[in-house]
């Protein structure tokens, strides 16, 4: 353990605060976060130092956002029917607590979600947790519609920070899907058959149908675009948008090519849920 720990880099909350303010992040802003703990090396505090410098670096006025999928979910094997019709998964959702449910996003959204002052969305499945002024208007959009409090994020011109993470795990990017017609022959294959949705509704079951987007594959369409800004935080590889950006990005770049990301099938732990860290 003594030599893991010489050879990782110490982060301390300062470092992040610097770097964030350095990357373009102030006082005043509105920011969802995706994050991965363990990408950083060793941070001094853990978490809360993470949650401490994000907090200080937007201020009292400015809002912290975090997902906390919940884990509320028992897994059901799929039917060789069902696996033929292309399902991902199947899960039966169970009983939801905001305040209890613990969140399969990472450490730094588990602890984020028990800050004095957070507020957690209603939603089953896809929660989010706020801290800020806008926190309240942002969850509460989110408590039926999973991608509503994303879409006020957009609105109020905030921005994604992915601390460690890639684009993979942005579940806002699925608003620019509400936006674009998708070409029928990648409809053929997101499209549940008739019987599917009526044996498992949304209301009681958590589901997908395959292929799912690979949103990483807009990353080099982002740098290329200059609207992705990249830093280097201990050993984590951090990035700042614009959410409107990306969206609008998106949106063009699924019109143009969807199979550049409906294209493969990818592992559905990691679709559904992002990084366990």
């Amino acid at each position: 353990m003594g030599c893991e720990m010489a050879t990782q880099k110490v982060v301390i909350k300062e470092d992040i605060v610097r770097d964030l303010r350095a990357l373009g992040l102030k006082e005043g802003d509105i920011v969802g976060v995706h994050s991965s703990l363990s990408s950083f090396g060793h941070v001094e505090g853990g978490a809360d130092a993470v949650i401490d410098a994000l907090l200080e670096v937007v201020g009292k006025e400015g809002t912290i956002v975090m997902p906390t999928h919940s884990r509320n979910l028992e897994r059901v094997e799929l039917s060789p029917e069902e696996e033929a019709a292309g399902v991902l998964w199947l899960y039966r959702i169970l009983p939801y607590d905001p305040e209890r449910t613990p969140c399969t996003t990472g450490v730094i959204p588990e602890t984020f979600r028990k800050r004095p002052g957070a507020v957690r969305s209603l939603h089953p499945v896809f929660s989010i947790a706020a801290i800020g002024p806008k926190a309240e208007e942002i969850v509460r959009a989110g408590d039926k519609d999973s991608l509503g409090g994303w879409k006020i994020i957009c609105d109020l011109d905030g921005y994604v920070l992915l601390l460690g993470v890639d684009l993979g795990v942005c579940t806002a990017m699925h608003l620019a899907e509400r936006i674009v017609e998708l070409p029928e022959r990648i409809l053929a294959k997101i499209t549940p058959p008739g019987w599917f949705v009526e044996k498992y509704p949304k209301d009681e079951w958590e589901w997908d149908i395959g292929p799912y987007p690979n949103f990483a594959k807009l990353e080099p369409i982002c740098k290329e675009r200059g609207i992705m800004r990249i830093t280097v935080i201990g050993e984590a590889t951090v990035k700042l948008l614009k959410l409107r950006e990306l969206i609008d990005l998106y949106a063009q770049e699924l019109r143009k090519n969807p199979e550049l990301f409906y294209g493969e099938p990818r592992e559905h732990e990691q679709v559904r849920n992002g990084p366990v860290l």
